[in-house]
Protein backbone atom coordinates (compact mmCIF):
# COMPACT_ATOMS: atom_id res chain seq x y z
CA UNK A 1 0.00 0.00 0.00
CA UNK A 2 1.37 3.24 -0.76
CA UNK A 3 2.38 5.65 1.49
CA UNK A 4 0.50 8.48 2.03
CA UNK A 5 3.72 11.18 0.88
CA UNK A 6 3.74 9.33 -2.15
CA UNK A 7 -0.22 9.36 -3.16
CA UNK A 8 0.40 13.19 -2.26
CA UNK A 9 3.17 13.31 -5.12
CA UNK A 10 0.83 11.55 -7.68
CA UNK A 11 -1.97 13.71 -7.18
CA UNK A 12 0.63 16.74 -7.36
CA UNK A 13 2.02 15.26 -10.44
CA UNK A 14 -1.39 15.14 -12.08
CA UNK A 15 -2.56 18.53 -11.08
CA UNK A 16 -3.40 20.43 -14.02
CA UNK A 17 -3.23 18.20 -17.06
CA UNK A 18 -4.11 19.85 -19.23
CA UNK A 19 -5.49 19.01 -23.32
CA UNK A 20 -3.98 19.58 -26.55
CA UNK A 21 -0.36 19.09 -25.31
CA UNK A 22 -0.13 22.10 -23.55
CA UNK A 23 2.18 21.63 -20.49
CA UNK A 24 1.09 20.89 -17.18
CA UNK A 25 0.64 23.82 -14.50
CA UNK A 26 -1.00 24.57 -11.47
CA UNK A 27 -4.48 25.93 -12.33
CA UNK A 28 -4.22 27.11 -8.83
CA UNK A 29 -1.89 29.93 -9.56
CA UNK A 30 -3.51 31.55 -13.20
CA UNK A 31 -4.61 34.94 -13.50
CA UNK A 32 -8.26 34.88 -13.05
CA UNK A 33 -11.12 36.45 -15.13
CA UNK A 34 -11.79 40.22 -13.83
CA UNK A 35 -15.59 40.22 -15.31
CA UNK A 36 -18.05 41.02 -12.59
CA UNK A 37 -21.76 40.01 -11.97
CA UNK A 38 -23.97 43.16 -12.12
CA UNK A 39 -26.24 41.58 -9.48
CA UNK A 40 -23.53 40.75 -6.57
CA UNK A 41 -20.15 42.16 -7.99
CA UNK A 42 -18.54 39.38 -7.47
CA UNK A 43 -15.62 38.17 -9.74
CA UNK A 44 -16.01 35.53 -12.26
CA UNK A 45 -12.98 33.48 -11.26
CA UNK A 46 -12.68 31.54 -14.04
CA UNK A 47 -9.00 31.63 -15.44
CA UNK A 48 -8.47 34.33 -17.59
CA UNK A 49 -7.30 33.25 -21.04
CA UNK A 50 -3.45 33.42 -22.48
CA UNK A 51 -2.54 37.24 -22.44
CA UNK A 52 -5.95 38.30 -21.62
CA UNK A 53 -8.08 39.52 -18.55
CA UNK A 54 -10.84 37.68 -19.06
CA UNK A 55 -11.66 34.01 -19.27
CA UNK A 56 -13.44 32.26 -22.79
CA UNK A 57 -16.91 33.15 -21.13
CA UNK A 58 -16.40 37.20 -21.30
CA UNK A 59 -14.84 37.63 -24.75
CA UNK A 60 -11.21 35.64 -23.96
CA UNK A 61 -11.35 33.98 -27.14
CA UNK A 62 -12.56 37.15 -29.75
CA UNK A 63 -9.95 38.37 -32.09
CA UNK A 64 -12.28 40.71 -33.50
CA UNK A 65 -13.84 40.46 -37.22
CA UNK A 66 -11.63 39.28 -40.20
CA UNK A 67 -13.56 39.58 -43.05
CA UNK A 68 -15.14 42.54 -44.96
CA UNK A 69 -18.99 41.52 -44.35
CA UNK A 70 -18.24 40.82 -40.20
CA UNK A 71 -16.32 44.37 -40.01
CA UNK A 72 -20.03 46.36 -41.92
CA UNK A 73 -21.94 44.29 -39.29
CA UNK A 74 -19.53 45.37 -36.51
CA UNK A 75 -19.77 48.96 -37.43
CA UNK A 76 -23.73 49.06 -37.61
CA UNK A 77 -24.22 46.15 -34.82
CA UNK A 78 -24.66 49.41 -32.28
CA UNK A 79 -26.48 51.74 -34.01
CA UNK A 80 -29.34 53.21 -32.54
CA UNK A 81 -31.06 55.36 -34.60
CA UNK A 82 -28.73 56.97 -37.35
CA UNK A 83 -29.50 60.63 -36.12
CA UNK A 84 -25.80 61.53 -36.36
CA UNK A 85 -24.80 60.10 -39.73
CA UNK A 86 -23.71 62.19 -42.43
CA UNK A 87 -26.18 61.41 -45.32
CA UNK A 88 -29.28 62.04 -42.56
CA UNK A 89 -27.52 65.54 -41.43
CA UNK A 90 -27.23 66.52 -44.92
CA UNK A 91 -30.98 65.32 -46.12
CA UNK A 92 -32.30 67.02 -43.18
CA UNK A 93 -30.30 70.98 -43.82
CA UNK A 94 -31.64 70.52 -47.10
CA UNK A 95 -35.13 69.51 -45.97
CA UNK A 96 -34.70 72.40 -43.48
CA UNK A 97 -34.25 74.86 -46.64
CA UNK A 98 -36.63 73.59 -48.65
CA UNK A 99 -38.99 74.27 -45.88
CA UNK A 100 -37.74 77.68 -45.32
CA UNK A 101 -38.14 78.25 -48.52
CA UNK A 102 -41.95 77.27 -48.78
CA UNK A 103 -42.89 79.44 -45.45
CA UNK A 104 -41.24 82.36 -47.30
CA UNK A 105 -43.26 82.49 -50.35
CA UNK A 106 -46.50 81.06 -48.50
CA UNK A 107 -46.31 84.35 -46.62
CA UNK A 108 -45.62 86.72 -49.32
CA UNK A 109 -49.04 84.82 -51.00
CA UNK A 110 -50.98 85.65 -47.47
CA UNK A 111 -49.69 89.66 -48.07
CA UNK A 112 -51.61 89.29 -51.57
Amino acid sequence: MDEPHERRTNIMKNLGQLKNNNPPCDLRLLPRCVAKAKSSGNPCGNPAMRDKKVCWIHGGKSTGPKTKEGLMKSKTANLKHGKYKKEVLAQRKSLNSLIREFMKLYSQLELL
